[in-house]
């Protein structure tokens, strides 16, 4: 059974709006983990100059999931001398 015009239109608009929505969500989680990445060594840099955090791969994994959030979660447990971070 062949496959119409219509449905193969349809299938590609499909596909293209599915494309469009992953472009717009990982768009937004690659800016997260980057402005992550960045708050964390500016951090690292001036707040806590005079006792850094350990940047390890696991930190930087971690902020790189959690983006901001991973960050201030690294650095408010710094700051509070918890868990050897």
């Amino acid at each position: 059974m062949p496959i119409g015009i219509m449905e193969a239109v349809i299938s590609v608009a499909i596909v293209l709006l599915v494309l469009y929505a992953f472009y717009k969500v990982m768009k937004i989680l690659v800016y997260n983990t980057v402005a992550g990445l960045v708050i964390l060594f500016l951090l690292n840099l001036t707040v806590f100059a005079g006792n850094p955090i350990d940047i390890t791969i696991a930190k930087v994994v971690f902020t790189a999931i959690a983006g901001v959030f991973g960050a201030a979660l690294i650095a408010g447990l710094h700051y509070l001398s918890l868990f050897g971070v």
